[in-house]
Order: structure tokens, then sequence, then C-alpha cells
């Protein structure tokens, strides 16, 4: 079992919890988020800044919204949306949708295109 560094991840949550973000969204955004070590299953951070790439799918207010993480490779299960943008292959992990507090956003990265947002969105309520 691999060691997890979860109070060096409580200290960067109250970094979180105590900034300010200017930062702005909406639905279709992609953006890097900060998530740093998650427990087995759950999706983990992938960049040295311990970020990944997650999309915004519900705007509940300017705070808090619910996004899917995003992962470049391609799986084949009615939990997984797999799509191209820029000529590259993307692939939504539904199962993982989740809310967060806008602190967690470090940077827009892209936005999904209109189509592709639509059929996730249907995925996501085909499977409620």
């Amino acid at each position: 079992m691999t060691d997890i560094d979860f109070d060096n991840w409580n200290e960067q949550k109250k970094k979180i919890d105590k900034a300010i973000s200017p930062i702005s969204f909406k639905e279709r955004d992609v953006f890097f988020l900060k998530m740093w070590k998650n427990i087995r299953y759950e999706q983990n951070w992938k960049w040295t800044d311990f970020s990944r790439p997650v999309v915004v799918i519900k705007k509940f207010n300017n705070d808090i919204f619910w996004w899917l993480a995003l992962t470049s490779k391609q799986k084949v299960w009615p939990y997984y949306y797999n799509f191209y943008t820029n000529d590259k292959s993307q692939c939504a992990i539904i199962s993982q949708l989740r809310l967060f507090d806008k602190n967690r956003l470090l940077k827009k990265i892209w936005m999904i295109s209109e189509n592709d947002f639509l059929t996730l969105k249907q995925k996501i309520k085909d499977l409620l």
C-alpha cells in the first residue's frame, strides 16, 4: 500500500480554504483544478502542481460547481465519455462527479464543445 501524506494535503487544504479566488467559471469550461491525493479508486492529481484537468458540469453559484475529471486514456464503459478536442483524445470520468469550491481552480485551459457537453450531460442523467 502506498504511503499517502494526508497531513501535508491537510495543510494545503487550509491554504486553499483561506484564499479568495478571483477566478470566474462557467459550464463547459475546462480548468486545471488543485486536487492532490485521494484514496483508493478516486481520481488523483496528475501534474507536479497537484492538479488535473476537469470540466465544469453544473455551476450552482459563483463559488461552487460540479465537475468531472478528464483523462487522455480512452475507456469503453458506461461510466466514461470519450471525445476529441484539438485532435487529442479526452475521456470524462462520469463516475467521479463531485462538487468543489472555485478556490481549487488554477487556470482555464479550454472549453468543451457544446455538442460534446450536451452528450456528456445526457450520459450523466442516464446514470441517475
